[in-house]
């Protein structure tokens, strides 16, 4: 039997996926590529923004026009924010929403033979992030209760839900055991682990990382952290998380606009001298701390003023790469009732330049790094014969052949650490 899954979205949809395939294989199916024919076929969806929908609605016809037999199953969160209207497409078998996500290989299973299997909703087991021992994923918490307004996340995903942190540590030693040197701590709301803990069972994300950075691994590993919110994380709570040993110098931390008026109509409850405070405290710590960053254009009411202000601060911010979303209004949240609403060819433009000036910030950041030495996870040759690594600031390298690693006779094996001086000859050659 065999089942091909086509995954849109976030890197937790990815992840998510890397797990359900290895539930599959344990149930003994052969996982083919997404396109290819399959007896099951899943779709993980997205609905982050109308556009997204509509991409997963033209997967899901792509999957029964090239399977006309095959149980067709459509899971995570726009079967949450829409499932009559999922349920309803003729192209779809089997329709499960993002909290039962982790039972869907056995859902699935059980309906392409017409038998019935129990729902309870759970947390991800870990997942490698590739077939390599190097690095791996942990997915520590799911859920938001934010509720910024152009955000459809929270119906999506429900309430914060935080795996135990006996688990979490259970988990780690057991990616460490297995050979992974690094560890990507993941949750659709990172920040905000531990918030639906009783007051008396009260921990924080601080809390676990400190447990998880003082595990006897019996050799080096480090761990990489997914998006936080400046909305829940502050200066002070993110120094003091970037202090603990082991965790990589590099943050994502979603700005979303460089304008206070823009801020407060997104819902987003901080302002940008709160975003700087946290900037200048990282780079406190270290003058090359990666902060990489998502930046929307186009929201309703922002002027030709509000983004002038957003395009600057992105300039002057120093990030190592911003991630720029024209704005797609999306039915079930606030924004998309909002007066102000941007007619496209405005946003375009403006993403556009945001974008230009996003790619000039990347490529400073990069020209800064120059000189600097870092820590880095080797991942093997690519197929040019060049060492690919990561830094501990996240930055992709590829390194050319003949290269003089210093205090070693050649290359550094796959899965090594290994401390790379960032010369100009590797800086034209990152990736």
């Amino acid at each position: 039997m065999t089942v091909s899954i086509a995954t849109l979205g976030c890197k937790v949809n990815h992840q998510e996926s890397e797990k359900l395939a290895s539930d599959f294989r344990a149930l003994g199916y052969k996982v083919a590529a997404p396109g290819d024919p399959a007896d099951i076929c899943i779709i993980n969806s997205c609905t982050v923004t109308s556009v997204s929908d509509a991409k997963t609605r033209q997967r899901i016809s792509q999957a029964r026009s090239k399977n006309p037999d095959s149980l067709v199953c459509v899971i995570g969160c726009l079967p949450e924010v829409a499932r009559e209207t999922v349920s309803k497409m003729e192209e779809v078998d089997l329709v499960i929403g993002s909290i039962q996500k982790d039972q869907t290989a056995a859902l699935a299973a059980a309906a392409l033979h017409n038998k019935t299997s129990p729902v309870r909703p759970v947390i991800a087991a870990p997942v490698a992030c590739s077939q390599s021992r190097t690095r791996a994923f942990l997915k520590a918490e799911d859920g938001c209760d934010q509720y910024c307004a152009y955000c459809i996340i929270p119906r999506a995903r429900g309430p914060v839900r935080s795996k135990p942190p006996g688990e979490i540590t259970k988990e780690a030693d057991a990616l460490l055991a297995a050979g992974y040197r690094e560890i990507v701590m993941t949750g659709i709301n990172l920040a905000r682990y531990g918030a639906d803990f009783s007051r008396q069972n009260t921990l924080s994300l601080y809390d676990v990382l400190l447990r998880l950075t003082g595990l006897d691994a019996g050799y080096e590993y480090r761990i990489r952290l997914g998006s936080l919110e400046p909305t829940v994380i502050g200066a002070t709570q993110a120094c003091k998380i970037a202090a603990l040993p082991g965790i990589c110098p590099h943050f994502h931390l979603s700005l979303q606009s460089g304008s206070d008026r823009t801020l407060e109509r997104m819902g987003r409850h901080y302002n940008t001298g709160e975003y700087r405070e946290i900037l200048f405290a990282l780079r406190k710590i270290d003058p090359h701390f990666a902060i990489t960053t998502d930046v929307i254009v186009g929201f309703p009411g922002e002027t030709n003023e509000d983004f002038t202000e957003s395009l600057h601060y992105v300039e002057h911010a120093g990030f190592a790469k911003v991630h720029v979303f024209p704005y797609s209004a999306r039915s079930g949240t606030r924004a998309a009732g909002m007066p102000g609403q941007i007619p496209e060819p405005v946003k375009k433009a403006r993403a556009a330049a945001m974008l230009e000036t996003a790619n000039k910030a990347s490529a400073a950041f990069l020209s800064d790094c120059a000189g600097d030495v870092r820590r880095t996870l080797s991942f093997g040759p690519d197929k040019q014969g060049r060492i690919r690594g990561l830094t501990d600031n996240g930055i992709d390298v590829r390194i050319p052949a003949g290269f003089a690693f210093a205090g070693s006779a050649g290359a550094p094996p796959e899965n090594a650490f290994f401390d790379l001086p960032l010369t100009p000859e590797i800086a034209r050659a990152l990736g």
